[in-house]
């Protein structure tokens, strides 16, 4: 594995670490919402990049965050089972990149909570353990 990828995956963990910090404590405020929800745009961020990196490092082709994912799926850092969380990861990112609507903050969060916050350490891990 690269240094590239490696230098990757470690800042993808910096981030997600501050992701489960901001979820670790309750969220009483809407400006804690948003907070919770940037840390989500930026980890998803690292996310696709880092398997874009690790993507490059074995010669398969990546040409923006989905076909990125889709390579995940390929190396078996991400199970099949997971594909539709990752697309939901991606569509929402988009959104709120895009447009702020307050009950789709909400509900963007609850994903969060929910299913993305898990999906995503369980990457670290499998990351982690093929380095």
């Amino acid at each position: 594995m690269s240094e590239k990828v490696k230098r990757s995956i470690e800042n993808f963990e910096l981030a997600l670490k501050k992701l489960n910090e901001y979820l670790s404590t309750p969220v009483v405020s809407d400006r804690d919402r948003s907070g919770v929800i940037q840390a989500f745009e930026f980890t998803f961020e690292l996310t696709w990049k880092t398997l874009q990196k690790l993507s490059d490092d074995e010669g398969l082709e990546v040409s923006g965050p989905k076909s990125a994912l889709k390579n995940g799926f390929k190396l078996g850092l991400i199970s099949s089972d997971e594909e539709a969380i990752y697309l939901a990861m991606l569509e929402d990112r988009n959104l709120m990149t895009h447009t702020y609507r307050e009950e789709l903050s909400k509900e963007i969060f609850s994903r969060i909570e929910r299913s993305y916050l898990s999906v995503l350490n369980r990457l670290l891990k499998n990351l982690k353990k093929r380095s």
